[in-house]
Parts: structure tokens; sequence; C-alpha cells
């Protein structure tokens, strides 16, 4: 039998069809509020049928969520028969890689490589790590869940590729604020004093307030390094940057020359502690 606010949500409330959507979103956030303690507040100014599948989206994840048991992939995939990575030779790998993805893909599977690895790499770290993966078994319509190789092998190569570009393309468009994923809480400078980020952003807007848009911009990184340590890691990022930056009074300032960026790793996350870079100073 369902229950008053089931059969609430299940009545007409008005015979105005928009009117009527609205109310019963008022009741999913409601109901939401009290069962999960979610507190979702409408502007007024979304679609309400937009709305409402959003809302009974929701409803439906956590209720599926509620229920839901642990499972192995490999269980999760129905047992599938496949041999480990060393079984078979490079041309049976890459074949039986197309048939691993399309399983998956069947299944609402989804596995994310960050970068390039060959067939061998992916097809072992399928079938001989994920398969030994738990997972919730939820299965809704739309509804793929995702692994990301990296969260199981971590690529600090990648990783500090991935911070240095985010710092300079955030540069070049002038978008970096305290609020950047790249910096860290601190900078360290070489006479031992630190800043703290917020410092460091207000320093990147007051040069950035003296130039016009940055054109003409370009970058190479042309070596990264790290170390790992018992407390996370230190590495760093350096290559050749250049762009144009356009004065109040019209005139075109060239900026070009090398950079280096130096981070460091906590909890398994890559940020700047401290920066050479042409244009920008202390």
């Amino acid at each position: 039998m369902e229950n008053d606010d089931d059969d609430m949500l299940n009545a007409p409330l008005s015979d105005d069809f928009e009117e009527n959507l609205r109310m019963e979103n008022e009741l999913l956030r409601l109901k939401m509020k009290a069962e999960l303690g979610s507190d979702l507040h409408s502007t007024g100014e979304s679609d309400p049928e937009l709305e409402n599948a959003f809302l009974k989206h929701i409803m439906a994840f956590e209720d599926n969520y509620a229920k839901s048991k642990r499972i192995k992939v490999f269980d999760l995939l129905d047992q599938p028969d496949f041999k480990n990575a060393g079984e078979l030779d490079d041309e049976q790998v890459s074949i039986e890689l197309d048939r691993l993805f399309d399983l998956l893909a069947k299944k609402h599977i989804a596995v994310d490589f960050s970068a390039d690895y060959d067939d061998r790499t992916k097809y072992g770290f399928i079938v001989d790590e994920l398969f030994e993966e738990e997972t919730e078994d939820m299965r809704l319509m739309g509804m793929t869940t995702h692994f990301n190789y990296e969260e199981f092998h971590p690529n600090h190569q990648l990783d500090i590729g991935n911070r240095a570009d985010e710092f300079i393309t955030g540069w070049f468009k002038k978008s970096l604020d305290k609020g950047a994923w790249c910096f860290g809480d601190l900078f360290i400078l070489p006479d031992r004093r630190t800043l703290s980020k917020t410092e460091v952003a207000e320093k990147i807007k007051t040069i950035f307030d003296l130039y016009g848009p940055f054109t003409d911009c370009d970058y190479k990184i042309m070596d990264i390094s790290f170390q790992l340590n018992e407390n996370g890691g230190i590495g760093h990022a350096e290559g050749l940057v250049k762009y144009k930056a356009m004065l109040e009074n019209n005139e075109q300032v060239d900026i070009r020359g090398p950079f280096k960026l130096y981070m460091s790793c906590q909890g398994g996350w890559w940020t700047i502690f401290h920066l050479v870079f042409p244009g920008f100073g202390y």
C-alpha cells in the first residue's frame, strides 16, 4: 500500500497543468527535505516540467541507493568469461578489449583513461583489478557508472601537466583568482616568506588590471619532474611561454621567456606553491 505522501504526490492538485506541476514540485522538495535532509529551493524561473523530472530523478536515485547492496563488478557483469591478460597475445588482447568495452557499455559502465595506455594495460586493469572492485548495485535508466584508471594508478606526470595547463590557460584568459584549483593554500618565496593564495591572487589581479586582453598566446611544457615521499611529494613543470599585452596607451608589450611552476602533492592532488612566470612578480 502506498503511503499518504505518495497518494498526495499522485493526486491532481489543480486544474491548471503548470500550476499543478509547481505545487507537485514543492511537495517533492518538502518530501526530500523530510526524508533525505536535502533543502532544494526553486528560483521560480525554471521550467516546471524539467524541474519535476529532475526532482523525481533525484528521488529515484536516492531510493535505489538506499536499497542497493555492494556487489563486485564481475558479478554486476554476470560473471563474463574473459581470460587474464597474460594468457593472450597482443592481437587477442585488442580483440577481447573491444568485446569487453561492448559488454561494459551494455551494462552502463564506463572505464575512463585520462592518458594514452596500450590495450594490454587497459585490458589487464579491467579484468585483473576492476572485476574485483565492489560498487553499488544500482540500475537506473540513463545512469552510467564511471571508473577512472588514474584513481587506482595515479599518473603524477599527467596531473602536474594538467595543473600547469590550468594555470597558464587561466593566465591567458585572465581568469585566475583565489578559487583556482591549481593554487595551493600557501606560496613559499625564495626568502622563505609565505603568502596565502588569496594574497597571490590579488597580486595577479593587479597585474591583469594593467593590461587589456592577452593575445598571440602560446606555451610549451618542456619538462615535468617529481619526487614522492611519505607526506606526498614535490615536483615542477617548466617550459617556454609567450603572449602579447596591450597597455592603456595602446602600446603592445611582447612578453616571453621560460617559466617554472613548483608544486606539492597532498592527498593525491598537485597544487602550485611557487611560480616563476614571465610578467609575474611577487
